[in-house]
């Protein structure tokens, strides 16, 4: 297994953990508000109690364990990405979409590596 791709991964894990934790600070980065609601604040809160601690995860495993377990966490990070890539394309926010289909191709490649496809 690559150790570029591993890098590359974490990186792309981080980018997403500090993504959600932006929001957390400032929902409206998140939603592009101007004023921002208390639904808002409630999703941001949401959003990042969940990637934040998944985006470490999916970061740092692949570095000490290449089994199948985390192989799938490592596409499910992938379809989590890609349908972020819908929701970026359905908000016509170019950047939301353009990072997370790196993520999305950046997680599948990361775990074809462990599973040994690309070797």
């Amino acid at each position: 297994m690559s150790i570029v791709i591993i890098i590359f991964n974490v990186i792309a894990a981080a980018a997403s953990a500090v993504a959600s934790g932006i929001a957390l600070f400032n929902p409206s980065s998140l939603s592009g508000s101007t004023q921002v609601e208390p639904g808002e604040v409630f999703y941001a809160r949401m959003y990042a109690v969940r990637a934040i601690p998944f985006g470490i995860v999916v970061g740092v495993l692949p570095f000490w364990f290449h089994g199948t377990a985390v192989a799938t966490l490592l596409y499910t990070a992938a379809l989590i990405q890609a349908v972020d890539v819908v929701i970026g394309l359905g908000k016509r926010d170019w950047g939301m979409a353009a990072g997370a289909s790196v993520g999305t191709i950046i997680h599948v490649l990361c775990a074809l590596s462990i599973r040994g496809a690309l070797s």
